[in-house]
Formats: structure tokens, C-alpha cells, sequence
């Protein structure tokens, strides 16, 4: 016997053997646990019982015995022939009363066991088996050349046709699950026949394999459809898919597994769209793209490329019109697996865009970014349209385009843009989430500013020393000041809504406002040095630029606070005077700390002079202001 034909031996073998056994033996384990707990659940049911019995008086304490005992003798004569023990109230004895419930629930456990072990367990435990040992077979039979191509497709289609034909039978008797388990069986079989038909036996060209297929998956979808049993269609998905997975060969038939499996997932589609079979759908979608990444990963060429983009586009398309008519049909509202796979839909389908077209179209990506984005813009729309109260599919729409964008603009975009791109965004979205009062679109849009400023301070502020240049009108600044300004619009627009917030909006506002004021300044302050300090690259002495560009900070902060001081005091916003306030304190510190010890005497002295002046002034402006 070769290796390989003992290899199958022991594979069929310990099937045979090996899943019967475990299955009595979890079956056997789960009976004893099952039974423990059904001896305590039965002594609780028969303590509430005695308790219940005894307030509604159909069961006696002994004291209430004896005295309705007495009761009944006095009441019947003796002459009447009837006895104490007679004539007292019919009870129930709690001991005989508890034996019984508990031999009742005894049973009752083992035979609800006992039917699940006969009729569920052993039955599929066999179709798995009746499935491995058909697949084995094919297999060894084309290796040792006992029957022909033709013979063997022959013969999975008639054992398939079957057992189909059985499960029918079954089921107009009655036989539910044993139907199920049969056309199950007989479905998977008939998949691995005619896959094998055309994709390892290459009987059939694939013009005609496609309608083979579409046929037969149609078929096995209309029958899970008919019995009503998502069970079947579950079977039919997963026999599918290990049908090219079992039934592989040394030559890439690449094009004739893409045809299979789209024609596989449209039916899938099909059959949900009737029944919401939610779990049938996501093991189609996942199972699909698993094997694709498979294939990529073993078999991809630059060749294939154009089969290879087609297939994943059209099961972006075909999953998305799912959502689509599920939207539109169904009335529930989209539960978490439905969005989950909505949105791992767009991703994977983004992704598999960017991988194969990112040697020929890298220009593009962010152009395809931008038309995925505005696709889940179009789906929002349509949700809105069609199921006003599902507002969760709305919002992960939106998530999705917003992401998409947010991706596209670093791909485009040169890295000093990239916050004012995200800034735009976050702008539109806050402006558009307190239009629909959307709680949800505000989230998404404080989300974007957080990332824009934090790019901002960790990538695009210049913190390096940098070649002459225009103060505010160069490319370091305009964009950084841009964001700051949108950030400050927001708060503005804010305002007038204030009172409609939560409270951790409110705050959060006030943290934009000040994150604002705060990138304003340290933009302009970072180019007010640098321009100094970028005077000395043309020639003269570089010390004395420094304590310039020194002198030239200090006053430019001393200005800065005294005009956010008398916007406070314009617009009555307490953020803007206190932000002032300590602005001053930080000139005063830097005045004693640095330029003390780093300019030179004629720059310290007006410095000093400027400061106590406007310091002045401010003292004589908050008088009267409070006056």
C-alpha cells in the first residue's frame, strides 16, 4: 500500500472511528451535568410548589391537620360510617408530591438528551462523514485511474441528485431535520461534482460551467428558501466554499473559481434578501475573501490583474446592494453583524483596490478614495430616504466616506495641507451635525479636529532654524493659521447654540476655542523668531540677531495679549481676558528668565519699558471696566 492511499486510510478511518466516539463521549458529559443541575432546579421547584401549595391551602401544616380533623368528626356522625382518617381534608403529602416532579424532570431530561443525540448529532455526524469519505474517494479514484472524468462527475451527480431527492421525500412526510440533513448532504455533493466538472476535470467550458453553476446554486438556495431553513443554506455556503478548497489542482484555474464563487455569493443575495439570514451571509462574504487572499498570495501575476479587480468590485457591488435591499425590504433596523460586514465590505474593497492597482495606478488611489467615498455618501442619502429611523446605518455610511476622505488627503495632499484638509472636514461635519442636531456627526468631527491638531503640533510646525523667509506668507505658517482659524469659526458658530449642548460639549468647545488662540499664537510666535534668527544667514553679526529676534517675541506677545484682552472686554468672553492674563505672566517670567540673562542692556531696558507701559494700561482698562 503507498503512502498516500494509507494516508486516506487512516483520514477515512478516523473519521469512522473517531467523531462518533466524541460525540457520545461530550454527549455523555454534557447528560451527567445536565441532570446535577436538573436535580437542583427540581428540589427548588419543589420547595416553591410546597410553598404555594401551603398558601393556597391546598396542602396542611400538621397543626392545621389535626384541627380540621376534629372539625370533620364532630360535624359527621359516627353512624354515617365514615372515619377520621376519611373524613379528613384530601392532601398531598410534600415528600410523594416532590419524588414525582423530580422523577418527571429526571426523564424529562434524558429524553430531551437521548433526542438530540439520536436525531441531531448522529445524523450530521454522518453527513460530515458521508462527505469527507465522497471527497476522499474522487480523489483517490483520479489518482489510481479507476474511473474515467466523466464516470466520476457522473457519479457525484446522481448520489447528490439522490440524496436531494430523498430530503424532498422526508420532508413532505414530516421529517424535518433528517430532510435537512439529506439535501444538505446531497446539495454539498453535487457542488463538488460540478465544480470539479469544469475546474479540475475541464469537461465544461466556461461559458457553460457559469450557467451549470448558477443553476445548481440557485437551486440549493430555493430549497433552504422553501424548507425555510437557514440550516440548508448555511450547509449549501460552506460546502461551497471548501469545494474549491478540496478540489484543487496544480493548474491556476483562476478565472473559473472567480465565475464560481460570484455566482455562489449571488445566490447567497438572493436567498437573504427573502429570509435575513444574517450568520449565512457573513460566512459567504468572509469565507469569499479568504480564499481570494489565498489565491493572492499563491497565485496572483500581473497578468490576472484584470479578472482579479473585476472579481473584487463585483463583490464590493454585489454586498453593498445587499445593504441597499435589506434597507429598503427589511423593517428592522440594521443590527451590529450587518453593519460590521457593511463596513469591512468598503474596507476590503478599498484595500483590494489599492493593492493591485497600486503599481499601474498609483496616481489614482486618492481619486478612488474620493469615488468610495462619495458611493457611501450616495448609500446614506438612500438610507435616509428609505428608512428615516434606522439612523445607525446612516452614521456608519457617513463613517466610512469620512474615513475614506480623510485617507485620500495625506495620499494627495502635500504633508503641510494634510491637517487643513482634516480641519475642513471636521468644520463641515460640526456645522452639518448641529444643523440635524446629530450627536453622532459631532463626535465624527471632534474625532478629525483631534487628529488635525495633532498632527499639526507633532509633524508641521517648524521647529528648525529655516532660510529667509516672509513672515505669515509662507508655506509653513498659512496653512497652520488656517487651522487654527477653523477651529476659532467653530466655536463662533457654537455659540449661538450653546444652551442646546450637553454639558461635555460645552466643554469641549471651550477646549476648542482655547486650543485655537493657542495655535495662533505659537504659529505667529514661531515665525516672529524665525524670521530674526533667518536674517543672520545673510550676513552681519549672529548674536545680535538673536537678541533681536529675542526682543521681537517679547514684544509680539505683549501685543498679542493686549488684543485678546480688549476682545474680551469687546465681546465680554472671560476665556479671552484670562488667556490674556496669563500670556502677560508668561512675558513677565520670560523677561526676568531669559532676556535678563541673554539680551543685551539697550534691548532688556525696552523691553522692560514696553511691558510696564501696556501693564499700565491694562490695570486703567480693568478699573473702568468693572466700574
Amino acid at each position: 500500500m503507498r503512502s498516500e492511499e494509507f494516508l486516506i486510510f487512516l483520514l477515512v478511518a478516523g473519521a469512522v472511528l473517531i467523531l462518533p466516539v466524541a460525540a457520545i463521549v461530550m454527549s455523555v458529559i454534557a447528560f451527567v451535568k445536565t441532570r446535577r443541575l436538573s436535580e437542583v432546579t427540581g428540589r427548588l421547584d419543589r420547595m416553591e410548589n410546597y410553598l404555594r401549595d401551603i398558601a393556597d391551602g391546598r396542602v396542611l401544616l400538621p397543626q392545621q391537620k389535626s384541627v380540621a380533623a376534629e372539625t370533620v368528626l364532630k360535624a359527621a356522625p359516627q353512624a354515617a360510617g365514615v372515619s377520621v382518617a376519611d373524613a379528613a381534608p384530601d392532601t398531598v403529602h410534600p415528600e410523594t408530591t416532590s419524588h414525582a416532579i423530580a422523577a418527571r424532570t429526571d426523564s424529562a431530561a434524558q429524553a430531551g438528551w437521548e433526542a438530540f443525540i439520536g436525531q441531531k448529532a448522529f445524523g450530521w455526524v454522518a453527513a460530515i462523514l458521508f462527505l469527507f469519505s465522497a471527497t476522499f474517494f474522487l480523489r483517490y479514484a483520479s489518482q489510481n485511474h479507476w474511473i474515467g472524468p466523466v464516470g466520476r462527475v457522473a457519479i457525484g451527480e446522481l448520489f447528490g441528485a439522490a440524496l436531494v431527492i430523498s430530503g424532498c421525500r422526508y420532508l413532505l412526510s414530516g421529517w424535518r431535520r433528517f430532510s435537512a440533513m439529506l439535501m444538505s448532504t446531497g446539495i454539498v455533493v453535487i457542488y463538488l461534482a460540478t465544480y470539479s466538472a469544469f475546474g479540475f476535470y475541464q469537461l465544461l467550458p466556461q461559458q457553460h460551467a457559469g450557467l451549470f453553476l448558477a443553476i445548481l446554486i440557485m437551486e440549493s438556495m430555493l430549497a433552504a428558501v422553501f424548507c425555510r431553513s437557514a440550516l440548508i443554506g448555511m450547509i449549501a455556503v460552506v460546502g461551497g466554499l471548501m469545494t474549491p478548497v478540496l478540489m484543487r489542482s496544480d493548474q491556476d484555474s483562476f478565472s473559473s473559481l472567480f465565475l464560481y464563487l460570484l455566482t455562489l455569493n449571488i445566490g447567497v443575495i438572493a436567498a437573504s434578501s427573502v429570509q435575513r439570514w444574517r450568520a449565512v451571509v457573513s460566512v459567504a462574504f468572509s469565507g469569499t475573501q479568504l480564499i481570494f487572499l489565498a489565491w493572492y498570495q499563491g497565485n496572483y501575476h500581473p497578468e490576472k490583474f484584470a479578472w482579479a479587480l473585476g472579481f473584487q468590485l463585483s463583490l464590493f457591488a454585489l454586498y453593498l446592494g445587499h445593504s441597499l435591499i435589506a434597507a429598503r425590504r427589511f423593517q428592522r433596523s440594521a443590527d451590529r453583524e450587518e453593519l460590521a460586514r457593511f463596513v469591512i465590505n468598503g474596507v476590503t474593497g478599498f484595500v483590494a483596490f489599492r493593492a493591485l492597482t497600486l503599481e499601474s495606478w498609483g496616481l489614482w488611489i486618492g481619486t478612488a478614495a474620493l469615488v468610495f467615498a462619495t458611493i457611501y455618501v450616495v448609500v446614506a442619502r438612500l438610507a435616509m430616504a428609505w428608512r428615516p429611523t434606522d439612523h445607525r446605518l446612516v452614521m456608519t455610511s457617513l463613517a466610512v466616506a469620512i474615513g475614506l476622505i480623510a485617507w485620500a488627503i495625506p495620499v494627495q495632499a502635500e504633508a503641510r495641507w494634510i491637517s487643513l484638509g482634516w480641519t475642513i472636514m471636521a468644520l463641515a461635519l460640526w456645522l452639518f451635525g448641529l444643523r440635524v442636531s446629530s450627536a453622532m456627526l459631532r463626535i465624527m468631527a471632534a474625532a478629525l479636529a483631534v487628529l488635525a491638531v495633532g498632527r499639526l503640533i507633532a509633524f508641521d510646525l517648524p521647529l528648525y532654524i529655516r532660510d529667509p523667509f516672509i513672515p505669515v506668507l509662507n508655506r509653513e505658517a498659512l496653512p497652520s493659521l488656517a487651522v487654527a482659524g477653523l477651529l476659532l469659526v467653530a466655536v463662533r458658530k457654537s455659540d449661538l447654540c450653546l444652551p442646546q449642548l450637553p454639558r461635555r460639549e460645552q466643554l469641549g468647545i471651550g477646549v476648542a476655542g482655547v486650543c485655537g488662540i493657542t495655535l495662533v499664537w505659537l504659529v505667529l510666535s514661531l515665525d516672529c523668531h524665525g524670521y530674526f534668527v533667518s536674517q543672520s544667514f545673510l550676513g552681519g553679526d549672529v548674536g545680535l540677531w538673536r537678541w533681536r529676534a529675542q526682543l521681537a517675541l517679547t514684544v509680539f506677545w505683549i501685543l498679542f495679549a493686549t488684543v485678546l484682552l480688549l476682545l474680551g472686554f469687546r465681546f465680554n468672553r472671560s476665556r479671552l481676558r484670562w488667556f490674556a492674563m496669563g500670556l502677560f505672566g508668561v512675558t513677565v517670567l520670560k523677561l526676568f528668565v531669559v532676556d535678563m540673562a541673554n539680551v543685551q542692556q539697550i534691548y532688556r531696558i525696552v523691553a522692560f519699558f514696553i511691558l510696564a507701559v501696556v501693564l499700565g494700561l491694562v490695570a486703567r482698562g480693568y478699573q473702568r471696566f468693572s466700574q
